[in-house]
């Protein structure tokens, strides 16, 4: 995989169309910022526990589950030219089991590896890492999302690691700049992921039997 190729070409993606793939991430930061002003502490002044503001601050969260998979699909589409809009963001909500689903199980997936040692928790993030993205591009059955994934990145996981061990010095800049910096670095990030999962596609494709 050419990663600085990579790098490049989602650089002048971004640079070109700056507001285009700002705006999905500012619609999520400000939908999170909302339901985080419905979230409710789920320790009361008295120091019990408040078992139906846990409820309400967990179901603010599954809320965001699709308006983040939207992004990614709004993403997809932007980078393979195809037409996007606003409404990719929001049309996600029909999908919400298998997004929901695929979220559970990778997360339980990573959690079970990461009782092992920190280093099995981290590959099997990178091995899963396509998943969303393979659901983003049509696929709506979790397991297979899964399977597809873990095939994907089948003698590309190290290569992978390094690709995104790569941006931690926008990571930081984002950091010293208190947070400014993100504007330019989340939708640059997200692009080059997304460039990376086409060429990956190319060179390795998801297949499963």
């Amino acid at each position: 995989m050419n990663r600085a190729k990579i790098k490049k070409e989602a650089k002048e993606l971004v640079k070109e169309n700056l507001w285009d793939v700002v705006k999905p991430f500012l619609i999520l930061l400000g939908c999170a910022l909302v339901l985080g002003l419905l979230s409710v502490n789920t320790i009361t002044p008295d120091g019990s526990y408040n078992p139906a503001a846990n409820l309400l601050t967990m179901a603010c969260e599954f809320a965001l589950y699709p308006i983040s998979f939207g992004v990614l699909v709004y993403i997809l589409k932007f980078v393979r030219k195809e037409p996007y809009g606003v409404k990719d963001i929001f049309n996600q909500y029909k999908k919400f089991w298998p997004i929901f689903a695929l979220n559970f199980l990778v997360g339980l997936l990573v959690f079970a590896w990461s009782l092992l040692l920190i280093v099995p928790g981290i590959i099997a993030a990178i091995k899963y890492t396509m998943s969303m993205l393979i659901m983003a591009d049509g696929e709506e059955d979790a397991l297979k999302c899964i399977k597809k994934s873990k095939a994907m990145m089948n003698g590309y996981k190290w290569d992978y690691f390094v690709f995104q061990l790569s941006f931690i010095g926008w990571i930081l800049l984002g950091v010293i700049t208190a947070g400014i910096a993100y504007i330019f670095i989340c939708p640059y990030i997200n692009v080059a992921t997304v460039l990376y999962y086409e060429e990956l596609k190319k060179v390795n494709p998801p297949t499963i039997e």
